[in-house]
């Protein structure tokens, strides 16, 4: 089978032209016509012509460009070598072709059960992962491309988690607005609802979600990926409830579940509009939700307010969806008193007179300890590898954690780091070189002074230098935040989201 596909011509969909090997498929323009299709979906469902989506999802899934996009997203990615219960991995190209092929049949496909794997987590408990087969891998992430951007229009503008072209800084830079102080309007009283779902994609109820996709043309697929069951060490399980966590659509899935949450809040007038909190009536006035993924926030002008108000309409619809919340990490504060969402910390502090002095969110204390724990366990495995190796190995890691943290209020966690990797590489050096006593040896074979003075040093090996975290914060840490009420596949909005992708320097063809 796999030598005609290899050696045959194949009828293509599109405008993709005729080609025989996998290598020889234009992804530029494939990618291209998906989108494109994508957009007219996105248009189509603002408008609510339905019957008009339906169509051209049905289209989008059946054209090869699409099938060449889901297969290369399952067989490129990191886990690529992940096999399923059937034990099956694709590498070759032959492969990648026929299971190209094997997308084409809708009808008599039938999903496998998920494999399950048990992964600790930083809290000493284990999170269930469900490993799909490639083949309802590549499934599901040809469906993805058809579903998602139908949901982008109906999404709520606060919900940050699992969307394209959204961050976690983005809803960290939103919460932040709400409680800068401007000109001509009074700062957030504070009271906030700290929120977190517990076991959130494993008690999504099925009816619900499966309700909210009603019209769908691949509903019966994803109801048999919902109810397919999984394999674990102890056997088959049936799934009655909840979404595998590790399949490629489960984060659209669980988003599509807890969507209406932030309208509880009457965030539209009747004409569609939205409100701002404080253009709100009645109870809703000034109460704001912002979510990522199953952890969420609420902002309200009273204590009472939430007690009475917010909690319980949010825990029905909780409820209803099948999800309880996690006692141990809810709780009302107020922002006097500081909390943590998405790994910041949020706290204003005020003077004696009540007026406002400061208002910052900076790194988590916990999460800058653990990196730093885990980056003196890296350093001491790698005690015996080139210096080169070595300092590149840091900078990917240091990077990695401090662009994350740069844009909020860093420079004293960032300062604090700067000494502690200091001090690390200072052991490291003497114990690489334990017989050079003299420490003014070692101080100029691995380090330079940085450039204009100031008496700075820096780690330096043949012409690697060690990154400092400090010299990762930016000047003005309110940057610019996304638009909530547009998205990648809007029709209407290409040259803000060209002109944010080549800002933010991603991969975004339009």
């Amino acid at each position: 089978m796999t030598a005609q596909l290899q050696t045959g011509t194949c009828s293509w969909q599109g405008r993709q032209p005729h080609a025989q090997k996998w290598s020889s498929f234009d992804h530029r323009k494939a990618q291209f016509e998906v989108n494109k299709l994508q957009r007219r979906i996105y248009g189509l469902t603002q408008r609510k012509e339905f019957h008009k989506v339906t169509r051209n999802q049905k289209l989008l899934v059946k054209s090869a460009s699409a099938r060449y996009l889901a297969v290369r997203r399952v067989t490129s990615n990191k886990g690529k070598l992940t096999a399923g219960v059937d034990g099956t991995v694709i590498v070759s190209a032959e492969d990648k072709w026929a299971l190209m092929e094997e997308l084409k049949d809708f009808k008599s496909y039938k999903p496998k059960p998920t494999r399950t794997v048990f992964i600790p987590k930083k809290d000493g408990t284990k999170r269930k992962l469900g490993i799909p087969t490639v083949k309802d891998r590549a499934m599901q992430a040809l469906l993805l491309i058809a579903l998602e951007p139908e949901w982008e229009a109906k999404f709520e503008p606060h919900s940050f988690g699992f969307r394209p072209r959204r961050s976690a800084i983005d809803a960290i830079q939103y919460i932040g607005r709400a409680f800068i102080p401007k000109k001509g309007r009074r700062p957030h009283p504070g009271w906030v609802l700290d929120a977190d779902m517990s076991a959130c994609f494993d008690n999504i109820n099925h009816d619900v979600l499966l309700t909210k996709l009603e019209g769908f043309p691949f509903r019966r697929i994803i109801r048999d990926w919902l109810k397919a069951g999984s394999v674990s060490q102890i056997g088959f399980r049936t799934s009655e409830k909840g979404t595998p966590q590790g399949g490629v659509i489960s984060p659209l899935l669980a988003n599509i579940a807890l969507d209406g949450m932030e309208r509880l809040f009457g965030i539209y007038s009747r004409n569609g509009n939205y409100l701002n909190p404080q253009s709100r009536g009645k109870q809703n006035k000034g109460v704001s939700l912002y979510r990522y993924a199953d952890d969420f926030i609420v902002l309200a002008p009273s204590k009472a307010r939430l007690e009475e108000y917010v909690l319980p309409k949010v825990r029905k619809f909780l409820t209803n969806a099948g999800i309880s919340f996690n006692d141990a990490k809810t709780r009302i504060a107020n922002i006097s008193e500081g909390f943590n969402f998405l790994g910041f910390h949020f706290r204003r502090f005020t003077r004696r007179d009540g007026s406002i002095k400061e208002f910052i969110y900076s790194p988590v204390r916990k999460r800058i300890d653990r990196f730093l724990r885990e980056l003196h366990i890296w350093i001491r495995r790698h005690q015996s590898c080139p210096i080169k190796e070595l300092i590149v190995g840091l900078n990917r890691r240091i990077r990695g954690f401090c662009n994350y943290f740069r844009w909020s209020n860093a420079h004293k966690a960032f300062a604090y780091m700067n000494h502690r990797i200091y001090k690390m590489m200072w052991n490291w050096v003497r114990h690489r070189h334990q017989k050079k006593r003299g420490a003014r040896w070692l101080k100029y074979r691995y380090w330079r002074p940085v450039k204009g003075g100031n008496s700075q040093w820096i780690f330096h090996f043949n012409g690697v230098a060690l990154v400092r975290p400090y010299m990762l914060t930016v000047k003005w840490w309110m940057r610019p935040a996304v638009r909530i009420h547009t998205s990648p596949y809007d029709p209407a909005s290409l040259e803000y989201w060209k002109a944010r992708a080549k800002r933010h320097k991603w991969a975004l063809h339009i």
